[in-house]
């Protein structure tokens, strides 16, 4: 019975850890990060956000990461491993994932006739599948090119909802897409921190690369700052309501992992792919907890 036992929860934990791996390495927490950037967005601008709209969110960025490690998947073994082996395990059927994700993307903008929305985000997928065959090329002239590319298109996102939902460009909205692209630039320079060689070898010029780590640290610690005066300043202008400010808390969760970045004890796998990316989900967090205390 023991034995039956000790072999059931052998099995529970390989599922269970074989979900979490596809849940991290296979860009579902990205892409619901994505979500999480556009509810908040949607809060603060008083956006009634309905599920079709995230469901768009949620697979636009989600085909996008999934051709990008497709297309990559050889580079990726140098300075991603587990991310490697995980997507090996299903790596020649991605673009026919792909494909499926696409078409529901299409069918659901369809469905509810949101035709300037399915042109605008139609742009954006072609700007995303492009920068690995296209755009990428770019930062091995431009110095952080890939940087401000990625950022602006997570920016963008702010942009497609009030597409989707008409709603008015705004100053409000203009805030809130700094922050946004701000906190990516932030975000996507720590990540070449790990991807120094890899980017060396595909001849990229990096912020990463060009300057040493701890100044590229001090760096990212000025952009966390701005990107929460961004915020304040949004308040205090009134375009942004009082439970913005509990975006604030980036800061500190910024400085975290930008300090333990340097500890040679950190696992830096969790900390890159779960305590990083996983940033965006917790935006949400932060409003909710913001909305329930101001009640």
């Amino acid at each position: 019975m023991l034995g039956f036992t000790g072999y059931f929860m052998q099995k529970i934990r390989k599922i269970l850890n074989l979900i979490w791996n596809e849940f991290v390495y296979g860009g579902h927490l990205l892409s619901l990060g994505a979500v999480s950037i556009a509810y908040t967005a949607a809060v603060l601008l008083n956006i009634k956000a309905t599920w079709d709209g995230l469901l768009v969110i949620y697979l636009g960025p989600q085909s996008i990461y999934l051709y990008n490690r497709y297309k990559e998947f050889n580079m990726d073994a140098l300075t991603n491993p587990e991310r490697t082996r995980h997507i090996e395990k299903y790596v020649k059927m991605i673009p026919l994932i792909i494909t499926f994700f696409v078409l529901i993307f299409i069918g659901t903008l369809l469905y509810f006739n949101k035709i300037p929305a399915l042109l605008f985000s139609l742009f954006l997928l072609f700007l995303g599948f492009s920068y690995s065959i296209f755009f990428k090329s770019f930062t091995k002239k431009i110095v952080g090119f890939k940087n401000v590319f990625v950022s602006l298109c997570w920016a963008l996102i702010v942009v497609f909802l009030a597409v989707y939902y008409s709603y008015p460009f705004s100053l409000a909205l203009l805030f809130i897409f700094i922050f946004i692209f701000l906190r990516l630039i932030v975000n996507t320079n720590f990540f070449d921190l790990k991807d120094i060689e890899s980017d060396k070898k595909g001849g990229l010029l990096t912020p990463a690369i060009i300057f040493k780590s701890e100044k590229l640290l001090n760096i990212l610690s000025f952009i966390t700052i701005l990107a929460a005066l961004i915020i304040v300043s949004g308040f205090y202008l009134k375009l942004l309501p009082v439970i913005s400010l509990f975006l604030l808390f980036t800061v500190p969760y910024s400085f975290y992992y930008l300090i333990k970045s340097q500890d040679k004890r950190t696992n830096a796998s969790f900390l890159y792919n779960v305590v990083v990316d996983g940033e965006y989900i917790l935006w949400l967090l932060f409003i909710l907890i913001g909305k329930f205390l101001l009640l």
